[in-house]
């Protein structure tokens, strides 16, 4: 029998809710504020820096995460998984910057495919409740972010990113640094709701009732 979903020990709070949509915000909106300043040199938006906020933030996601998995009950195997997805996020996003800057070969697909090969056996050798998850992943707080996040990455970015999109915005005045900068920021923000994300999925999960 499939366990009942989670439900909250308090009730539900429209104040509770605002105050955490406009923290989510005003969050969103500080983490891109380098982006509009062109007019200050100084401001760090080269692309190493831009990374490695990227990895900082898949990293405390990751943290956040396996540190949740001890409070998770049942649900224990479901934060593992998660945190090693966002370990091999990490992986993905400092190979960049230990490949280029630090000039050190860096065998990122085979870390990275160890890492989502364990999250694998562990997802198949608990898969009665990471079926449960995913069936009730819409209770789950922190999902809707995550998911935005993935839209951002794979969908929205690929238009803003694009070099076409630009040049055809912008005509002579386009300058090659425009997309790449764009890129950089729009995944910084979807590591940061991944973050965000990371944060609710963790309370969630701490504090769902095991079933009987």
């Amino acid at each position: 029998m499939i366990d009942p979903p989670p439900k909250p020990k308090r009730n539900p709070s429209w104040s509770r809710t605002l105050v955490r949509a406009l923290l989510i915000c005003g969050g969103s909106v500080a983490i891109l504020l380098p982006a509009w300043l062109p007019n200050r040199p100084e401001v760090p938006i080269e692309r190493g820096t831009v990374e490695l906020l990227q990895a900082f933030l898949l990293a405390a996601a990751a943290t956040v995460m396996l540190g949740a998995s001890s409070h998770a009950g049942l649900y224990r195997p479901v934060c593992r998984v998660l945190g090693l997805g966002f370990i091999a996020a990490f992986v993905g996003e400092i190979e960049d910057f230990v490949s280029g800057i630090l000039n050190w070969k860096f065998p990122e697909a085979w870390v990275v495919g160890g890492i989502l090969l364990i999250a694998l056996i562990t997802a198949l050798r608990h898969r009665r409740v990471m079926v449960h998850f995913l069936a009730t992943l819409g209770n789950h707080a922190g999902t809707g972010l995550i998911t935005s996040a993935l839209l951002i990455i794979y969908v929205f970015n690929r238009v803003i990113g694009s070099s076409k999109f630009w040049k055809a915005a912008l005509g002579v005045a386009f300058s090659p640094s425009v997309p790449r900068i764009c890129r950089g920021y729009l995944e910084l923000l979807a590591c940061y709701l991944i973050f965000i994300g990371a944060l609710g999925l963790s309370l969630t999960l701490a504090r769902r009732r095991d079933s009987p």
